[in-house]
Parts: C-alpha cells; structure tokens; sequence
C-alpha cells in the first residue's frame, strides 16, 4: 500500500471517527485516503485551518481522545498555529497531520516550502517530519503516545509527497495500535502510598480545608472522587474557569469560581480563611491567583498540590506537600483513605457562613438579572439562558468580552455538562468552530456558543459549517460593537483616549441567514426570552444576535480592573 492508505489504515487502528481539515494542492493523496476509507472515519472541512484546530481540541476536550486535524503546506500550518499552541499548552492532546512539498523541492524556492518542524517545536509536545513511507505507522504510533501520556499536549507530523506516495509492502507494514493511547490520559499515574498518608493525615488535621478544582481535574474526569471526598469530609470547593462544572453549580459545595475574571466573592473569601489548600489540576497561573496574591500570606497555610505533570509542582508556592499523580486517581484513593481514618462530616459553621454570603450574592445577582435597561446588560443575557440549558448542555465561549459575566454568572448542573473556553492564549474565534468539534464529541448534548463582534470577525465562515452540517446549536453573538475588553482597558489606564476599538454593528443575523442559519436580531429582554425559548425547542442551529451594553459603561466583574477603579475613585 502507499503512504497515505498506511496513515489511514493507522488512524483507523487508533479508531478515530473523524478528522477536521482544509485541502490543499498537497493533501490530494490524504484526501483519496480518507475517500476510500468511508464511512470508517469522517472527514470534517473547515473553512480556515484555525478553525479545523479549534475543532479537534474541542472533540478532544469532550471525547476524551486525540482530536485529529490536517492541512495543506504553507499558509496552511501558518494558520493552524493559534489552535495547537491553545491545544498544547491546555493540555489537550490534539494530532496535526501536514502535508508538504516534494523532499526534492527543498531549498530550491518550492512554493509554499516552510520549516514546519521547526515553526511547531515550541508550541508541541513532539513535531517530527516524516520523510518515509514505512515510518508511518512506527510514527502514527509515536503521535498518539506522546500526545496522550504523561501531560496530554499537540503533536505535529509533516508528510513530504515521498511519504504519501511512498510504497510499503503490505507484509511488514505492521499496522496496529496501542490500545492504551486511543484515549487520555493514558498510562494514568497514582500517587505513591506514603505520600496518600500523609495527604490523608494533613487533610484530617485541617481545620478550614478548601478544595481548589482546576482544569487537569476535568481533563481526568475526577469530579465524582472530588465530589465524594468533599460531601464526606464537609469541604468547600471552589473552581478556576478551566475547572467549571466539576460540580454541579447548586451544590451546597460548590462556591463557584476564584480568580481574576468572573470571580465569587465568596469563593475568594474561602480561600482567604482557609487554613489549608488542596490544589488538584490547577497550575496556579496569573489569573487564578490573581498574580500570585491570592490566597494573601500564602507561606502562613497547608498549600498541597496533585499533578499529573511533576513540573508543575511547586513551581508558584511553597507546597507543603506535592503529589505527582493522576488527578481522578488520587482522588480516588484519597478517598478511600479518608473513609477509612474518619466518619462522614458535617459541613461546619464557616461552610455555613459562606453559604449565607453566597446567597446573599445571588439574591442580590436577581436585581440585575432583572433589569430591562437597553442595550441588553450582558448578565442579563447569561441570567436568560441559564433558564434553558438542559442538564447536558455544552456551553463553549471564546475569550473576551463575554468571558467575566459567563464565568460568574453561568449554572451548570453537572450531569454530564461542561464549560470551554480557551484560557491559555485567549485567542478569540475559538467557539464557532469549536461548537463543531463539540457536536462530534457529543453528538447527543445541547450546543451553546457564545462570542462577542470581535470574536464573530475572525471565525464567521464558520457558520457556513454548521449550517452545512446541521449542528443543532444555540449561537448567542453579544454585539456591542467593540473590542470591548480592550476599551474597557483603555477607559482605566489610558484616560479614556479609545483608540482603533471600534467598529460598525451592522446586521450579523442578515450574515448568518445568508450562510443558511435561523437568525434573528433581539434589542429587549422579551425578545431575547422568546428568542431562546424557540431556539432550545427547536432542533436547527439557530443564531441570535443580541445588542448588549459596552463594557465601558459598567465594569465587568474582574477583580483587578474593581479594584483599580476603587482605588481611582478614592484619590
């Protein structure tokens, strides 16, 4: 067989349903491949690169396996950098295949000729030129375990026309695969029995524990263990954004999301007063922690951290003790020691003072959930369509203008639903496309996408997608025509000069009706209510064009541009 039907047969071995591409002049053997292969494995066409990557990491996020894009040479893995440098660097195993030029054509102006291996090795775990047929299937492999072993990340092959259209005798072709590496994390780790000890006697000792859920915990699907040690032993739980909806959001332990960017006041108050700190998945980044000034005196509590990368331990406070291990693993087995060293416990009055401060955030939330000021205020928007998610509802937002209402004021039931949203690079149009990958994850949940006008410029060819395929998604575009989280910036540290921040609203509903969706322009919150009630009845994609309040004109509720207007308004 030649090099391309190998790839395939490889890809098939590794039982991937589908793939997320653009063709190109150098893919046309992959894409003969992949013809021959149906209805084996789906071939997804984006219409940009980026978004084919946006795609795979979404599925991978959901799926739980590798999400597979590819692309032709030149501007091809140009574009296609924004999404696995996000992949990568959120620990989402995705594979991007590129085909090249002719391994003849190099150094002699071939257009489209780039150093793939070189423009992908800082942004993947492993980027490799395959430059023989045979080698695919050694290779294939090797993709798929380093992309899902130890901390999951992207991994970039780049295929020369020698290696599609190489032949390999069918005999020594050695088409198999690691069962193992079809999912991730694969080769999952525990923590070592001692270090369980004494992690079950510092957690039995605490007087005011706290649980701090990051994105890693979501990644291992560790919310039943995490959930299970906080209902036995009475233990608040918080979230970074990535670690939303390990827990159902009305659960009496879930109080909600710390950090810089849609925080809760209660949850920072419990990471304040608690006297010992149980970080599981969580890289205590800038955000989380507020530039590392969250929680205050950190050298005065019992900071513990479980990762599955030992890099990360650590690596930004002094951990009094540091578990290398898989996140569900640990918990698991922290878990079963803890039931064994204690009897269940009630939540104790601190918890119940935090549970009375966080209803008091809510009831006071309801005033302005209930305000019917226009243009529409963003949390009203959230307040809205928190009335209609479905217990699976998958709700994906890009960065940016809407990210501090969703994270804030977003309910998640945790019965099987998640938040995404890219927090590494935060490059905006991730959740158009990423609503496709979602659908192929999880076919059987209810699709949100959220984004603002910025975001909506630099992925609407998207929506072309999603009509084409039918996805049954709820796109909520929040138009206030600006880069709204860059002015809001300019309006506190730059005088209110606002520079190069903002454009024309026009008519997006009249783009997406022309891309083939059910669009409709809403300018009050009768008309956003019926709006979404139709929508989540229905089973079409459906785009809603809401025209929402600028962020200049209130601050949206992040805790460092709060604090910085305070402090203005006192000198």
């Amino acid at each position: 067989m030649d090099g391309s039907h190998a790839l395939v047969e490889m890809l098939k071995a590794y039982k991937v349903e589908v793939i997320f591409g653009v063709p190109g002049d150098t893919s046309i053997p992959l894409y003969e491949a992949l013809y021959d292969a149906q209805p084996s494995i789906r071939h997804v066409m984006a219409r940009d690169e980026r978004s084919a990557s946006f795609m795979a990491d979404a599925y991978a996020r959901l799926s739980h396996k590798p999400g597979l894009c590819e692309c032709p040479s030149g501007a091809g893995p140009l574009y296609s950098v924004p999404g696995i440098a996000e992949a990568n660097a959120s620990s989402v195993p995705v594979i991007l295949i590129t085909s090249d030029i002719p391994l003849s054509g190099e150094g002699r102006q071939t257009i489209t000729e780039l150093d793939t291996q070189k423009l992908f090795e800082s942004i993947t775990k492993w980027s490799n030129v395959v430059k023989h047929a045979e080698k695919i299937p050694e290779v294939i492999r090797r993709a798929f375990r380093i992309a899902t072993t130890g901390r999951p990340g992207a991994v970039h092959l780049a295929l020369p026309h020698e290696a599609w259209s190489g032949s390999i005798p069918e005999a020594s072709a050695e088409i198999y695969a690691e069962d193992e590496c079809r999912r991730y994390p694969a080769y999952r780790t525990r923590g070592a029995r001692n270090v369980l000890e004494r992690l079950a006697d510092l957690m039995t000792a605490a007087r005011r524990p706290v649980i701090i859920g990051g994105g890693g915990a979501n990644h291992s699907d560790a919310n039943k263990a995490i959930m299970a040690i906080a209902e036995w032993m009475g233990i608040p739980v918080v979230t970074t954004i990535s670690g939303q909806g390990l827990m159902p959001d009305d659960h009496p332990l879930a109080l909600g999301v710390i950090g810089d960017n849609g925080f809760h006041p209660h949850a920072h108050r419990a990471m304040e007063e608690g006297d010992t700190l149980l970080y599981i998945g969580c890289k205590m980044g800038s955000v989380s922690t507020i530039n590392w000034t969250m929680p205050a005196n950190a050298g005065e509590r019992t900071i513990i951290q479980i990762d599955l990368n030992p890099e990360m331990l650590g690596n930004n406070f002094k951990n009094a003790l540091s578990v290398a291990g898989d996140a569900r693993l640990v918990t698991e087995d922290l878990a079963v020691l803890l039931k064994s060293r204690t009897a269940q416990r009630e939540p104790s009055d601190w918890v119940t003072a935090l549970n009375r401060q966080r209803a008091t955030f809510w009831r006071d939330a309801e005033k302005q959930f209930a305000l019917a000021d226009v243009p529409l205020k963003p949390q009203r928007v959230v307040a809205e369509l928190n009335k209609h998610l479905p217990g699976d509802a998958i709700v994906i937002s890009d960065a940016g203008t809407p990210t501090p209402y969703i994270t804030r004021y977003l309910k998640l039931s945790g019965q099987g639903s998640r938040f995404i949203i890219p927090r590494s690079y935060g490059g905006l149009g991730y959740a158009i496309p990423a609503v496709v990958g979602a659908h192929f994850a999880r076919p059987g949940s209810r699709l949100v996408g959220l984004f603002g006008d910025g975001s909506l410029g630099m992925s609407a060819g998207e929506l072309e997608t999603i009509s084409r395929l039918n996805i049954p998604a709820v796109l909520i575009h929040f138009n206030n025509s600006t880069f709204g989280w860059i002015k809001a910036l300019q309006r506190l540290h730059s005088q209110e000069k606002y520079f190069s921040v903002d454009f024309n609203a026009n008519d997006p509903a009249r783009v997406a009706e022309g891309f083939g969706l059910s669009a409709q322009r809403v300018n009050t919150p009768e008309a956003l209510s019926e709006s979404l009630r139709s929508a989540f009845s229905g089973n079409q994609p459906v785009f809603i064009d809401v025209v929402t309040e600028p962020e200049v004109e209130n601050l949206p509720p992040v805790y460092t541009w709060l604090k910085h207007a305070r402090t203005k308004r006192r000198d």
